[in-house]
């Protein structure tokens, strides 16, 4: 089989990269008034944004040097690491802020649904082209794939953390289509567990709330006071942004300001342009995975690359559109740019992937463009 020429995907990793670099000045001054206000630091969680940071570039660089190949040989381990992993959080962990979702090692601690998104589409997407002859069959093909599909989604929601189950059904439910699997197949199942939603929404307060308070939003234009001061920020910013450090927002009227609110304090300080910048790096990236996934030859390469991008962008466009009042309140951060840990490493590990992917396509058109050592 002939190999592809192996160059990194410049159109990949410069947007990955920028968001990364920018995330430092934003959690920097998204977080300086909180850190020195509990730990008389101003620079306390930017010290420990930057460390994740490093380590988040040692993980891109050096998947972006294994061959994605090995990712599916090791993706059954993965999935029931993965599987078991969801368990112990719900039994062991020590719940912050109301929900179980962390596993903690002293100082340190690790969230198990942001490893569950990408190993959960790495497996499938490995299932997939091992049950490819078969896949539409409803027993042998289809229905052990959506167990796994379930069993993950379904221990994520339980933390609970219904926002990001949704995002990783229905990133899965988009993978199986890609696939030979009988749409039919697809529709019974969205209409099964449509009701299994539905009575979940009902069993939990916090997510009734969120609706509740986004549908008076959406009604009357009154919204809770997050987004309210969230919306706010955006506002403030203008085109050109107040500049680097002048929100006035963080300064405790937007909770979650490092976090799940970036996006709102970037559009104060940043500005429309900021704003713009941000959307077009992730518009880049969807575009350029989707171009991987159109000319990549290898089937299981295909469905990963699909996958990650999709999971990359959803994340991205579900911040932004909370912190703009388009969605309902989620607790989801926007890849490569909001204070975290365990999700900057796992999505720049899923960007390394991706761009492994990509260098690795195999060149159909032995007229094929090369601009800077990187195939167009």
């Amino acid at each position: 089989m002939k190999q592809g020429t192996h160059k990194i995907d410049i159109f990949i990793l410069i947007p990955v990269l920028l968001l990364i670099f920018f995330s430092i000045a934003v959690v920097y001054s998204a977080s300086s008034d909180y850190s020195l206000s509990r730990w008389n630091d101003a620079s306390y969680l930017l010290k420990s944004h930057i460390f994740k940071v490093i380590l988040s570039l040692v993980v891109l660089f050096i998947f972006i040097k294994i061959d994605y190949r090995y990712v599916e040989k090791f993706s059954k381990f993965v999935i029931f690491g993965t599987i078991a992993l969801l368990f112990i959080v719900l039994f062991t962990s020590s719940a912050v802020k109301n929900v179980n979702r962390w596993i903690m090692f002293g100082p340190l601690s690790f969230q198990p649904s942001d490893l569950a998104k990408y190993a959960l589409i790495i497996y499938v997407s490995a299932l997939l082209v091992r049950k490819e002859g078969y896949v539409d069959n409803l027993y042998k093909g289809y229905l052990p794939i959506l167990l796994y599909i379930l069993a993950v989604c379904g221990l994520v929601a339980l933390q609970p953390n219904f926002s990001t189950a949704t995002i990783i059904f229905c990133t899965s439910i988009l993978l199986l289509l890609t696939s030979k699997v009988k749409i039919k197949h697809i529709i019974v199942t969205i209409l099964s567990l449509a009701p299994v939603a539905v009575l979940f929404i009902l069993s939990k307060s916090y997510i009734r709330a969120r609706l509740e308070n986004f549908a008076e939003y959406s009604s009357t234009g009154t919204a809770q006071h997050q987004l309210t001061q969230a919306i706010i920020g955006l506002g403030n910013g203008g085109i050109f942004g107040v500049g680097s450090g002048n929100s006035v927002q963080k300064e405790f009227f937007l909770p979650e300001s490092y976090g799940d609110f970036i996006f709102s304090i970037l559009g104060e300080e940043y500005g429309f342009i900021g704003t713009a910048f941000v959307v077009a790096m992730f518009a880049l990236i969807l575009v350029r995975g989707y171009k991987v996934v159109k000319t990549v030859d290898d089937p299981f390469g295909k469905y990963l690359a699909f996958g990650i991008t999709t999971i990359i962008v959803s994340y991205a466009i579900v911040n932004m559109s909370v912190a703009s009042g388009i969605f309902p309140t989620t607790g989801v951060p926007i890849p490569f740019v909001s204070f975290g840990g365990t999700a900057m490493l796992f999505n720049s590990a899923a960007a390394g992937i991706l761009i492994n992917i990509s260098s690795n396509r195999i060149n159909t058109d032995s007229n094929q463009s090369v601009i800077m050592g990187v195939n167009v």
